[in-house]
């Protein structure tokens, strides 16, 4: 009696032990499977922002605008989205739609598939932009068969939608990423994502794609198949699926390998959302087999052991991922802040080299302007000389006192260049605009003699906050370029280069506690209409056919907003008008 209790007591411990065991085992499966479900939707959701953002681009691409406002594809569109494509990923197609739906441009001009010519406005994604709105949307690609994300974003022309630019992903990305996903004890960890139709339409399993979970309960398979988003495409329903919970409410599905329901598998599952495509994405674990070793463990009375070694293995491995957790996140933010520094290099470097470029293009009419005191003083050197040979000393004091005057010229000159040519670490502060008006004249003043332009100026006193080298080098940029655009018009027409400085008085400002100075230099050059007034302002953009390249007007407009100012251009009656307005600082005499 006494060994058949003890027998019944070791095998209800025995069960109990297993019981707790085999329960931990599929707890910890689930941490697992929630764990590679947050991960593997973060990485795609990530991936899907970030593809989405490339149509959204596109739209405002001056090439593409231009090719649906002329009614002419630029020869080089084609290539221009070739070269997009190629950059985001080579299985990649990007192409562009008049309002008809017609596909005038694509990335895939050169092969076989061409959507050139081909017409998608009966797809969702192409109804949607067309009517003003972002979209995304997944199907079958009509050319290829494949299965693909569209992403398309509407095409404005005079407020109205003018076209469509669609980027397609091929979403075998995700499936071929082996490193998304490692096998666990050399069971396969297996994803699938499907829509309300029900339709798997990601899977790393190809016997799970494009089959049915089940039957939609809001899409039948006749209104599925009308909507053509799997073209020629049978009804097939993933057989074996039945949905079960077992030890500690884990939840399980059993399903089919092979499409067949006599050898199904019964999975530890995860759920989690891919919001931009309205799919659910569900991650499986098989199941393990409890090991045969483990029986004869806990029939020897090791079990104990077994959970102390079990329960050590499970906190070494949280410990270890929290020490990777932490390594990963340092790593991360030493990385971005070494990629911050390197991009703030890169951006002061960008803007001396234009100073510098400034200062060369300049350096002709400066030169000129040196040239001529520098000549004048020597004539004076030979008649004091001459003076001082005759006994004519106060003659000769007069000419010196003239030398030091034209010295003290040409001094000023080279001193305001190595100013304004000199590289320093840009610092916000209080900047007098009248000053910095001043030094950029003295650099620009040759060209203005040289091209025999009037200056007109108003100009009140006023401090803003700024960085004085960077203001005025959008000053001598913009004053420069005043120039330039005049050169161009007939010497019997008036050149004028007006400047006024004067304080903004808009009373519907959308902000009441700040004051603004405006800074409106205007010419009587050529002008500017429409279309150079919303290109001039983007980078490589330029108007100079023999010199330039196309970033003075960026950099300048950069610099100004890196004082929370703004740099406008319009047109003005009889030439061009650039506006900066900046923020005042409180007058301190």
């Amino acid at each position: 009696m006494t060994l058949l209790a003890g027998i019944t007591g070791l095998i209800i411990l025995l069960s109990i032990i297993f019981y707790l065991i085999t329960g931990a085992q599929h707890i910890q499966q689930q941490k697992l499977a929630d764990y590679h479900a947050d991960k593997l939707s973060q990485y795609i959701n990530n991936e899907l922002n970030r593809f989405q953002a490339i149509p959204e681009l596109l739209a405002s691409n001056y090439m593409i605008i231009k090719s649906l406002s002329d009614n002419r594809v630029n020869p080089d569109l084609n290539h221009l989205l070739l070269e997009i494509a190629h950059s985001s990923g080579s299985d990649h197609a990007i192409y562009l739609m008049d309002i008809s739906g017609t596909v005038i441009a694509s990335s895939n001009y050169m092969t076989g598939q061409s959507f050139i010519g081909s017409n998608f406005s009966f797809r969702p994604y192409f109804r949607k932009a067309a009517s003003g709105q972002s979209a995304s949307y997944y199907a079958l690609g009509l050319k290829s068969g494949e299965r693909g994300v569209f992403f398309s974003a509407p095409i404005y022309l005079n407020q109205k939608v003018a076209g469509v630019v669609t980027f397609k992903m091929e979403i075998n990305r995700f499936e071929q990423n082996s490193g998304l996903l490692a096998d666990i004890h050399d069971n396969p960890i297996r994803f699938i994502a499907w829509g309300e139709d029900q339709v798997v339409f990601i899977s790393n399993f190809i016997p799970w794609q494009l089959k049915q979970i089940q039957e939609s309960g809001q899409h039948s398979w006749t209104e599925i198949d009308q909507s053509r988003r799997y073209p020629d495409l049978n009804q097939q329903i993933l057989p074996g699926l039945k949905k079960e919970s077992v030890i500690h409410n884990t939840p399980l599905w059993q399903l089919s390998d092979n499409l067949s329901p006599s050898h199904s598998r019964r999975y530890i599952y995860s759920e989690s959302e891919l919001p931009l495509l309205r799919m659910k994405l569900a991650v499986l674990i098989a199941e393990d087999s409890a090991d045969d070793s483990l029986y004869t463990w806990l029939i020897l009375g090791t079990a104990g052991y077994l959970l102390l070694f079990l329960a050590g293995n499970y906190l070494w491995r949280r410990l270890a991922g929290y020490r990777q957790l932490l390594f990963t996140r340092a790593s991360l933010e030493q990385e971005v802040s070494a990629r911050t520094a390197e991009l703030e290099a890169t951006r002061d470097a960008l803007v001396q080299t234009a100073r510098l470029a400034t200062v060369g293009q300049l350096s002709a009419s400066i030169n000129h302007e040196i040239n001529q005191p520098l000549s004048a003083i020597s004539t004076y050197l030979m008649t004091s000389r001459r003076m001082l040979d005759k006994g004519m000393p106060d003659k000769a004091r007069d000419n010196l006192d003239i030398i030091e005057s034209l010295l003290r010229r040409v001094h000023s000159i080279v001193a305001q260049l190595k100013q304004f040519s000199r590289q320093d670490e840009a610092r916000l502060g209080r900047v007098s605009v009248i000053t910095s008006l001043k030094h950029a004249l003295t650099i620009i003043g040759p060209q203005l003699k040289q091209h025999d332009i009037c200056l007109q100026q108003s100009a009140g006193d006023y401090q803003v906050q700024a960085d004085s080298i960077r203001l005025e080098q959008v000053l001598v940029n913009l004053l420069s370029n005043a120039c330039d655009a005049m050169s161009q018009i007939p010497e019997n027409h008036d050149r004028i280069l007006d400047i006024r400085i004067y304080p903004e008085t808009d009373q519907h400002s959308q902000d009441n506690h700040e004051k603004w100075v405006i800074i409106k230099i205007t010419d009587t050059g050529p002008g500017l209409n429409k279309e150079l007034r919303d290109a001039i302002f983007e980078p490589f953009f330029t108007t100079k056919s023999e010199k330039g390249l196309g970033l003075g007007l960026s950099i300048s407009r950069n610099i100004i907003r890196s004082f929370d100012g703004e740099l406008g251009a319009e047109a003005s009656e009889q030439g061009a008008s650039f506006t900066i307005r900046l923020k005042q600082e409180p007058f301190h005499g």
